[in-house]
C-alpha cells in the first residue's frame, strides 16, 4: 500500500494501480528516491508495453490495441523530478534480463524532430542477433514542448506520423522524399512542464487528437531526502517480470475474461458519464482505449493469457489519476460556462465572497445581475453556497456567499474504485 504526499488540489491514486509485480517494483523503491512513484509506475508500465512488442493484443470496440503506452510526466522543473522517475524506471528494467538490457541499450534514443526522421529511425532497426525484431524504438523526450511547437510548423508531417504509430504501428508522408514504416512499434516516454504546456498547446493540438495519443501524468516530488536509504533488492522480482516477458512476446490475442466483461461495462459507463465537452474532452477522447492498454500490460506482466477484474481495476486507476492530471492542468483551455466560473471563484475563498467581488472580479461586469441571482439561487438550492448577512455598526448589511460543497467532487469512475478498494 502506497500513498503519495500531495498538495490537496493534486490527483490522488487508487490503490489498485500498485497491482502486480510492476507495481510492486515501483511502491518499493519509492521510499529511496525523490521521483515520483506514479511517474515511475507509468513510465514502467511503458517499458514493459515496449518490450513486449505488438503480439499481444487487446480489442476495443473490435479495433486491435497493443501494449502502446505514452506516458507525458508532467511537473515543474525541479520538484517534478521527471527525468528521475525515468533513471528509477530503467533502473528497475535493467533487472529483467538479458533481453531488456538488450533493449536498453540498444533501442532508447532522445528526442523527436520530425515525422520523417521518426519513421526513418523506426525503419533503419533491423533484426540482429539480439533477437530484438525491427521497429521497436523507445523514445525519450525531455522537452515535449518543443514537440508542440515543431508540429505546428507549416508542412510539419510529426503530428500526424505520431498518430498513426500510437494508432496501428504504421506511418508514412506523402511528402517529396516520402517514406513509409509498417509493423513498428515504439513507445514515446516524454516530459513537460505545467506552464510549457499551457503555453505551447494550441487549438490545434486538441483538434488534430495528437495530445490524447499521451497518457498525462502528474509528477510532484513525494519527500525530501538529503540522505539516501538504502536501496531495495529488486533482483528476485526483476526475474519474475523477465520471464513474464518472455511469455508475453509470444502471446497474440488476449480477451477479457467474464467477470471482466461485467465490470467493464460498469466502468465504461462511468467514463461516459464523466465525459467532458470542449477541449478537455479531446484530451481525454481515448480513454477506453488507453484503459484496455494498460489493463492488457497489467496482464502481461502478471503471466496471465486473459484480462482479469485486478487486471482493469489497476488500468482504471492509472487512467483515473490521468484525469484528474488532465482537469487540473489542462484547467486553463477549457471553456467555462459562467456557473463554472463562479463555483471556481467561491471556492477560492473559506470566508465567502460579496456580491459586488462576484459581479467585478469573477465576471469583470460583464454578466447581468439576474444572471448572478439565478446561479446563487440554483447552488443554494442544491446545498452547495450558504449566504449570511453581517450587520456593521455604521452602512449597509453585506450578503456573504460562501462554498459548503465538495472541494474536489468525485467523479463517477472515482467513485467505483473507492467502492471496490
Amino acid at each position: 500500500m502506497i500513498e503519495p504526499r500531495r498538495h490537496d488540489d493534486a490527483p490522488k491514486i487508487a490503490q489498485h494501480a500498485w497491482h502486480g509485480p510492476l507495481g510492486e517494483a515501483a511502491a518499493r523503491i519509492a521510499p529511496s528516491t525523490e521521483a515520483d512513484p506514479v511517474a515511475v509506475l507509468a513510465t514502467v508500465l511503458a517499458l514493459f508495453g515496449a518490450m513486449a512488442g505488438d503480439g499481444p493484443f487487446v480489442r476495443v470496440g473490435g479495433a486491435p490495441h497493443t501494449p502502446r503506452i505514452w506516458p507525458l510526466i508532467i511537473g515543474k522543473t525541479g520538484s517534478g523530478r521527471k527525468g528521475t522517475s525515468w533513471h528509477e524506471a530503467r533502473t528497475i528494467a535493467t533487472t529483467w534480463g538479458t533481453y531488456a538490457d538488450t533493449y536498453l541499450g540498444a533501442r532508447v534514443a532522445a528526442g523527436l524532430a520530425s515525422g520523417e526522421g521518426l519513421i526513418a529511425a523506426l525503419a533503419d532497426d533491423e533484426d540482429d542477433a539480439s533477437g530484438i525484431p525491427a521497429g521497436r524504438l523507445t523514445i525519450i523526450e525531455s522537452e515535449f514542448a518543443r514537440v508542440l511547437t515543431a508540429a505546428k510548423r507549416e508542412g510539419s508531417t510529426l503530428g500526424p506520423v505520431l498518430r498513426q504509430l500510437w494508432d496501428e504501428g504504421s506511418a508514412a508522408t506523402l511528402t517529396k522524399q516520402a517514406v513509409r514504416v509498417d509493423g513498428a512499434h515504439p513507445a514515446v516516454i516524454a516530459h513537460v512542464t505545467p506552464r510549457e504546456l499551457r503555453l505551447r498547446m494550441a487549438e490545434s493540438d486538441l483538434a488534430g487528437g495528437t495530445i490524447n495519443r499521451f497518457l498525462p501524468i502528474f509528477s510532484e516530488r513525494p519527500h525530501l531526502l538529503a540522505h539516501e536509504p538504502p536501496r531495495p533488492d529488486l533482483t528476485n522480482l526483476g526475474a519474475t517480470v523477465g520471464a513474464r516477458l518472455r511469455q508475453a512476446r509470444d502471446r497474440s490475442e488476449i480477451s477479457r475474461e467474464t467477470a471482466t466483461d461485467h465490470l467493464w461495462t460498469e466502468a465504461y459507463a462511468a467514463m461516459a458519464e464523466d465525459e467532458p465537452d470542449g477541449p478537455l474532452g479531446s484530451v481525454l477522447a481515448r480513454g477506453p482505449a488507453y484503459v484496455m492498454r494498460l489493463a492488457l500490460v497489467y496482464a502481461l506482466a502478471d503471466g496471465c493469457a486473459s484480462i482479469a477484474a485486478e487486471h482493469l481495476l489497476a488500468a482504471l486507476a492509472v487512467w483515473d489519476y490521468a484525469t484528474q492530471t488532465a482537469r487540473i492542468l489542462f484547467a486553463d483551455t477549457i471553456t467555462k460556462t459562467a456557473r463554472d466560473r463562479l463555483i471556481t471563484f467561491l471556492k477560492t475563498a473559506p470566508d465567502g465572497r460579496t456580491r459586488t467581488e462576484i459581479t467585478t472580479k469573477c465576471f469583470n461586469g460583464n454578466t447581468t445581475g439576474t444572471e448572478i441571482d439565478t446561479h446563487l439561487s440554483e447552488l443554494a438550492d442544491a446545498g452547495l453556497i450558504e449566504t449570511t448577512t453581517t450587520k456593521p455598526a455604521r452602512g449597509r448589511p453585506t450578503a456573504l456567499h460562501r462554498w459548503i460543497g465538495p472541494t474536489t467532487p468525485q467523479s463517477s469512475l472515482t467513485s467505483l474504485l473507492t467502492r471496490t478498494n
